[in-house]
């Protein structure tokens, strides 16, 4: 049973793999880890703004979120919870401490370093309150 559970981690995800197909398509393959990243952020409560991995000696990633489904007074701890959780599925273990989180309003700012991925910046359009869905009458 181990042997055919460790064969379907070494596999990879489905959704990893059409992910990495889109982004080839494309042509911004170099975004794999930011969209991961923003994917997960969103399950767990957050409205991703942007994903910025600087391009620098530190290899420092910067987090611009919106508070979404996040508990009042709960942002600092569930930030660093939920980066250091997305950093343990891809192989790193990341103590809490490294993680900064600032809160201001309903805007959260987290930065942490990380080699991994390529240097770029991905924006996600939130949602707006009040968006229709459908036809415009």
């Amino acid at each position: 049973m181990n042997g055919a559970r460790r064969q379907r981690s070494l596999a990879g995800r489905p959704g990893q793999d059409r992910l990495k197909v889109f982004l080839a398509e494309y042509r911004i393959t170099g975004l794999f880890y930011h969209c991961l990243l923003a994917q997960h952020l969103t399950r767990n409560g957050f409205e991703v703004c942007h994903i910025v991995r600087e391009d620098n000696h530190a290899d420092v990633w910067v987090l611009n979120l919106l508070r979404g489904q996040v508990s009042v007074g709960c942002e600092i701890a569930w930030t660093k919870q939920q980066v250091c959780l997305f950093l343990k599925r891809q192989g790193l273990r990341y103590p809490k401490k490294e993680v900064v989180v600032m809160v201001q309003g309903n805007r959260i700012k987290a930065a942490f370093n990380w080699s991994r991925g390529q240097p770029g910046r991905l924006s996600v359009d939130p949602p707006k309150a009040g968006r229709r869905k459908g036809k415009p009458a």
